[in-house]
């Protein structure tokens, strides 16, 4: 057997061979998550409603959003909301919408009703509960559009559970228009 068809040789030929093959192979870097920050100005009707009291009313409020890569929503609005005395809401929410021109979404929010108020007593309650309505709830956006730099909603639905122990506060929301922009 000749020294050159050494099976070994071979081998280890093949190998120095594709050591010395330049290579442009190179790491991929992950795509930067891309955030797109707005400012929406909101106008609906809220309302939270227990067996001690009633709050909320209808007005609008400003709010601002964060959109990861067109697909989750992190959101914060306040509102003033009249009808029922004077009232305030701050909600918080998270949730995702679809990509795309419609982009309907659901979000989990919190929902913080505070201000004036209707008070009822009741054997539960003797006396008249002092701090600001709370509710966990969701909030849907059927009717949702997204451009590059402006966002429409044209109707949303929220419904939420809170608690007036002992008790249960139930907490509605209908949006009926929100126009956001993109910064």
């Amino acid at each position: 057997m000749k020294l050159a068809q050494h099976p070994f040789l071979q081998t280890g030929a093949l190998a120095l061979g594709l050591l010395a093959v330049p290579t442009n192979a190179r790491a991929e870097e992950a795509p930067a998550s891309r955030h797109q920050l707005s400012v929406y100005a909101t106008a609906g009707a809220q309302v939270y409603l227990s067996s001690a009291r009633t709050m909320g009313g209808i007005g609008g409020g400003i709010g601002l959003r964060d959109t990861l890569d067109e697909r989750f929503i992190l959101q914060a609005d306040l509102s003033y909301l009249s009808m029922l005395g004077n009232a305030a809401s701050l909600r918080v929410g998270a949730g995702i919408q679809r990509q795309g021109t419609w982009a309907p979404a659901a979000l989990l929010t919190v929902s913080t009703l505070f201000g004036d108020r209707l008070s009822f007593l009741t054997p539960g309650h003797p006396s008249r509960l002092t701090g600001p309505g709370m509710a966990l709830g969701v909030s849907l956006a059927p009717v949702r559009f997204s451009l590059p730099s402006v966002q429409l909603s044209l109707l949303q639905l929220g419904v939420g559970a809170g608690s007036d122990l002992p008790g249960l506060g139930l907490y509605y929301s209908v949006g009926l228009m929100e126009v956001g922009a993109t910064f």
